[in-house]
């Protein structure tokens, strides 16, 4: 099944889409959340998603191409007619309030922190072994992904277990919603490293934080924010698509050990998700791009797998499949 979604040039890179909504209007977001608790702030943000689900073409396009890969590798039979597009439409409204309210989720951790009964940890042990290796001065590079909720384990993680977590980020298309953040706890922007900013200096300030024991933390399903950026091409999903070079080429700069990272709703609480990806990232002169690219490929892989597992949690709401 090939999905609807248009693959033209004109589609819009991911760093290119304006950030929605008002500073007011998230002021007083934090307000209610705040006030009231989040079940009712969710209770507000049904028609406030229900009014961006129906103005925001790109992202709505996106949730629905999305949603097509899924049935499509799940093996679910195409349907078509008007009722076949309400369901459509309705799975895809409801993509967009999980992604509303990872945002409440975000803020929440923050500002009030998350309790332990609400933290469930896949593998309690590896992350205990990482948080002993820490303490040790060993560190690590964690690849996450737009998927679940990363931002609300480095709060928990900066807040509950005091480690020290460095977030490569690029947070230019996202000015307001962080700056909201920023305000609910000093922590937020701290250790905060610019995507642009990224380069041999960069690489060896955080080969410094790992030999401290700190840990790095870079999401690999992004290309870069600029479209000369390098990237490779892996499937993903059943399709070709796009991925940046920068994690993997990291990691193997850093030469620390290598996890993946997410952080998965489950109902009322979030599970952890720790899980090795590689001791050393190694990319050999001879053959360099070729295990480039099967390094990239076990992401996709991996990643893949999760998102159709969680697909309400997959939040890259642009083609994603779109050739840079």
């Amino acid at each position: 099944m090939k999905p609807a979604a248009d693959h033209s040039p004109s589609s819009p890179h991911w760093a290119r889409m304006a950030e929605r909504g008002s500073a007011l209007g998230l002021r007083l977001l934090m307000l209610c959340q705040r006030m009231l608790g989040v079940r009712a702030t969710m209770a507000v943000l049904y028609p406030v998603v229900l009014y961006f689900w129906c103005t925001a073409r790109v992202p709505r396009q996106a949730s629905l191409q999305f949603w097509q890969r899924v049935d499509a590798m799940q093996g679910h039979t195409v349907q078509r007619g008007w009722a076949a597009r309400c369901r459509a439409g309705w799975r895809s409204y409801q993509h967009m309030l999980a992604f509303a309210r990872s945002g409440v989720d975000k803020l929440r951790a923050w500002r009030d922190g998350v309790p332990a009964s609400e933290v469930v940890l896949a593998d309690p042990a590896l992350w205990q072994r990482l948080l002993a290796q820490t303490a040790q001065g060993q560190g690590a590079l964690l690849i996450g992904a737009h998927l679940g909720n990363l931002e609300m384990l480095r709060a928990i993680a900066t807040r509950e277990h005091k480690v020290v977590v460095n977030a490569v980020v690029f947070t230019e298309h996202a000015v307001r919603f962080n700056a909201m953040l920023e305000g609910a706890h000093e922590g937020f922007a701290l250790n905060l490293l610019q995507v642009r900013s990224m380069g041999a200096d960069t690489a060896i300030l955080l080969r410094q934080k790992i030999e401290q024991g700190e840990l790095v933390v870079i999401v690999g399903d992004r290309t870069p924010p600029f479209d000369n950026g390098r990237v490779v091409k892996a499937q993903f999903l059943g399709q070709t698509a796009a991925f940046a070079q920068g994690p993997m080429v990291l990691a193997h700069l850093l030469e620390c050990p290598v996890y993946l990272f997410f952080g998965l709703r489950e109902g009322a609480s979030v599970r952890v998700v720790l899980e090795p990806f590689a001791q050393q990232v190694q990319l050999p002169r001879a053959g360099r791009d070729q295990a480039l690219a099967q390094w990239v490929q076990r992401y996709a892989d991996r990643l893949g797998h999760y998102a159709l597992q969680y697909p309400q949690q997959w939040f890259n709401f642009f083609d994603f499949w779109r050739t840079p």
